[in-house]
């Protein structure tokens, strides 16, 4: 097959969201700020800390310009001394009102909305954590404010120890720049594969994970450059295979049909699986998506020529998917 590392390079250069995005930055900045001059006395200290892609670093720049940035702040509370868990999240939506036209209790988080032409630009999601618990944990509230109580409660969670874990995986700084690269490309596939929605399309953390899982480095050492030479492709081809994998064959009873299943949990506290929210039919288009991807990487590599190997990962991952001109196509249009 035809080398297709410096195509695949810039590809992550259209698509990575880098890691100081100045704007993220400022919106970020300016809420801490805000939050710290007008939360009420009766809030308890807390510190901040990134969490989520950015803090990770496989972030990619979104498709409709819904730019967003997670936030972690830790409360020096015991969440056993308040039962309701809404309670420290309006600490933070009260500080935070006003300032944009939408600022709203999530399941998960206080979300601040951004909007330009009534369209939402940019987003700053804060989760709200109890940090100073008698078991030594660190827990996240759940719930939005009028939620039933049974769904208002607090989660044992691990954010930083998620963050170490991924940005420890490989010591070796290049071969962690391929891991992260990987786990890119694998989000721009599914926010540009249009059968994959809603619960139906895994979440950014649970790629992340499978990566975490089953990520292996492909190079190989140049004794004429006397260093290693990285190939994005094979990596990429290979972890998809893996993912494919990861699926087994189930039979539900009801339906009477078999269908492919994958669990893959997350490898701090909580531990819970994060494909639980997909029913049996979205698990088996996901399925039937990873093979359809793991067959156009197959026929790539057939193609002799960069350009035909191109168009068929655009298909995969849209026009960020840069398509080189063949030399011999160019020299045939120079002499013309």
């Amino acid at each position: 097959m035809v080398n297709l590392q410096s195509e695949f390079l810039e590809f992550h250069d259209n698509i990575k969201l880098d890691d100081e995005n100045k704007i993220l930055r400022e919106k970020r900045d300016i809420l801490l700020k805000k939050l710290k001059e007008n939360i009420s006395d009766d809030a308890a200290t807390y510190s901040t800390f990134n969490q989520g892609s950015y803090a990770m670093g496989t972030g990619i720049k979104p498709e409709e310009e819904d730019y967003d940035i997670d936030v972690g702040l830790r409360f020096d509370i015991d969440h056993e001394d308040y039962e309701d868990p809404i309670i420290p999240k309006k600490w933070v939506r009260d500080a935070l009102d006003g300032h944009t036209k939408s600022v709203k209790i999530r399941r998960s988080c206080v979300t601040v909305t951004y909007q330009k032409d009534n369209e939402p630009i940019y987003h700053v999601d804060f989760a709200v954590y109890a940090n100073d618990n008698a078991d030594g944990n660190m827990y996240i509230a759940k719930g939005k404010e009028f939620s039933e109580e049974n769904n208002k409660y607090w989660e044992i969670s691990d954010p930083q120890g998620l963050i170490d874990k991924i940005n420890g995986r490989f010591t070796d700084s290049e071969e962690r720049h391929q891991f992260k690269r990987i786990i890119r490309y694998m989000k721009k596939w599914k926010v540009h594969n249009s059968s994959l929605t809603g619960n139906g399309a895994p979440t950014g953390i649970a790629l992340t994970v499978l990566a975490y899982d089953n990520f292996v480095v492909s190079k190989e050492y140049d004794i004429y450059a006397s260093k290693y030479v990285y190939n994005d492709f094979d990596a990429l081809h290979t972890f998809v295979s893996a993912i494919k994998n990861c699926f087994e064959l189930k039979y539900d009873i009801e339906s009477e049909e078999f269908y492919r299943s994958i669990k893959v949990f997350l490898p701090v506290e909580p531990s819970n699986n994060l494909f639980d929210k997909m029913t049996t039919k979205q698990m088996d288009t996901l399925y039937k998506e990873i093979c359809t991807m793991e067959e156009k990487l197959n026929s790539v590599l057939t193609k002799t020529k960069k350009s035909e190997a191109c168009e068929i990962l655009v298909q995969l991952f849209g026009e960020d998917f840069p398509i080189t001109v063949d030399k011999s196509v160019v020299g045939t249009s120079e002499s013309a």
